[in-house]
């Protein structure tokens, strides 16, 4: 076996009730007299404790095949499943050779069924969830919890990340066994195969199917799931069609709460990766080198993964990975180049858009149901009030990052970072005193909001009026902060470096605590509008 004790990390017994709920689902399409009539074979390659067949009729167990890695489940499922087959096997590893799938270790019974013609298939399966991760990750890192013979044909076949992740490993091999066969696939499993942006090059080579029905719920009902985290998890009957694919598929599930009771119906229909929010936005094509930075004030000079190039007319960078909700916190605006692939060069042409983005990933609240919905190019038009509402918003987030520096020092040379996102002209703000020098030149973003503030709402002005009493504040009592820590020299210091000063020196918090209350009151602004960008 390879690392079935690491694999396990990914499975969860599927609870009782929704197995029950599943079962009446399949009972809607095709009947106990019918999978009890010799014309179906179903077959589990997960079963674990047999948790989804316990409510099937006995008189079926005699069409059930049943396996798992693990010889103690096999054990106890035969001493529960009287007449059904049984057996120890490694789905992603046993009867692979050279790519090919060739039967040495299945049972007899089942190499028959299989290659009688005239059977009609039933997948029904909660495969386990885990998914490796690159070295280095954390502590716990599942480095090589996915490895497999079916991962390495998957490697080969260039499937890209889908191959790290456990259940896809499983939709793979079900795909080469059951392509040519009259099959359905009852599936408990995550929903990324459906909406990642990940999962695409999977959707497009081996998702050949025909939804029927199904159920979404929440992962809070598994064991040993995280309770402060949870996910959606669906159960979703397919019918495995070569003339289909889950692209062009009406996919509507009931979301049951978790009585199992029907709570709504969701469209979880998969979204074309040309309508994601981040093809919305044109990345500039980089060209000039600049200080790269991890973090608000911290310089990039470790790793292999240091992006150091700037678009001409670079004024910021938007960092906006991931499409799904649930990457909604890798999502700010620094004023250099930040070391991830989803950042891009902000200039004064995407500036608007920029700003959109980042309130609308940062400012959705996320559940367990819209956690894989996805971020995607409005619907609708968008107003200018609405753009302004994000750009005052996302000035004083938390996740606007962006900062001033100077004599920052990076390949053997020094660089000013000039703070472009600093939102107010200087001398409505300024206090006496006599560290700062003002260079004469009000920034970007504080220009842009005098000349579009007829396009202000009452919010947004509440919220910079708020946001101008905190930095004279900070100004005024700029002489009790510790400038050096934060890096602080230049008159367009960053909000970042404003909040976490004052926090450091337990002054202003009142103030701090009335911008997160107007941020909020904005926040709702864009809340209505948001429904234009999420699917």
């Amino acid at each position: 076996m390879h690392n079935s004790n690491k694999r396990y990390l990914g499975e969860f017994y599927t609870p009782l009730s929704f197995a029950k709920k599943a079962i009446d689902y399949i009972y809607k399409y095709i009947s106990k007299e019918e999978l009890a009539s010799g014309k179906y074979r179903i077959w589990d390659m997960a079963c674990g404790l047999g948790n989804l067949e316990y409510y099937f009729d006995s008189s079926i167990y005699k069409y059930l095949y049943m396996s798992t890695i693990r010889e103690e489940d096999v054990l106890y499922c035969k001493n529960k499943f009287i007449d059904a087959c049984i057996f120890q096997y490694d789905y992603l590893n046993d009867d692979i050779y050279d790519n090919n799938i060739i039967y040495t270790k299945i049972p007899e019974k089942l190499k028959r069924d299989l290659e009688d013609k005239s059977i009609k298939w039933i997948i029904f399966i909660n495969p386990p969830y885990a998914t490796s991760q690159v070295a280095g990750t954390n502590s716990k890192s599942k480095k090589n919890v996915s490895s497999s013979l079916i991962r390495d044909i998957m490697h080969k076949e260039k499937l890209g990340e889908s191959s790290r992740e456990l259940y896809i490993q499983f939709l793979y091999r079900i795909h080469k066994e059951f392509f040519n066969k009259s099959a359905y696939l009852f599936i408990f499993s995550k929903t990324n195969y459906i909406k990642s942006n990940n999962n695409e090059k999977i959707r497009n080579t081996i998702c050949n199917y025909k939804f029927m029905d199904g159920f979404l719920f929440s992962s809070i009902n598994f064991d040993d799931t995280s309770k402060q985290v949870p996910f959606v998890i669906s159960f979703i009957m397919w019918q495995i069609s070569n003339s289909h694919n889950i692209k062009n598929e009406n996919i509507i599930l009931d979301v049951l709460n978790d009585d199992t009771t029907f709570s709504i119906k969701k469209n979880y229909s998969v979204v074309d990766s040309n309508n994601l929010l981040n093809k919305w936005i044109k990345r500039v094509r980089t060209s000039e080198t600049f200080v790269p930075l991890s973090s608000a004030i911290k310089v990039k000079t470790n790793g292999n993964d240091i992006r150091d190039k700037v678009a001409s007319g670079f004024i910021g960078s938007l960092m906006s990975c991931g499409s799904d909700l649930m990457k909604q916190n890798l999502t700010s605006i620094l004023s250099a180049p930040q070391a991830s692939a989803g950042s891009l060069s902000i200039t004064k042409d995407n500036f608007e858009k920029a700003m959109v983005i980042h309130a609308i990933r940062r400012s959705i609240k996320v559940n367990w149901l819209n956690s894989s919905d996805q971020f995607i190019i409005p619907k609708e038009d968008i107003s200018m009030v609405f753009i302004l509402d994000c750009i005052v918003w996302t000035l004083f987030s938390s996740s606007n990052q962006t900062s001033s520096m100077d004599n920052v020092y990076y390949n053997e040379k020094y660089y000013k970072i000039v703070n472009h996102f600093y939102p107010f002209r200087y001398m409505e703000v300024y206090e006496n005193n006599s560290f700062f020098d003002f260079d004469g030149e009000d920034r970007f973003v504080a220009i842009y909001i005098e000349e579009n503030k007829k396009y202000l709402s009452k919010e947004a002005i509440d919220l910079l009026e708020k946001g101008k009493e905190l930095y004279k504040f900070f100004y005024s009592n700029i002489d009790s902060i510790n400038k050096e820590k934060f890096k602080i020299s230049l008159f367009d210091v960053g909000f970042w470096q404003i909040r976490k000063s004052l926090k450091d020196t337990k002054i202003g918090v009142s103030l701090l605590k009335e911008i997160k209350y107007y941020r909020d009151v904005l926040r709702e602004n864009i809340l209505k509008e948001s429904y234009k960008f999420i699917s």
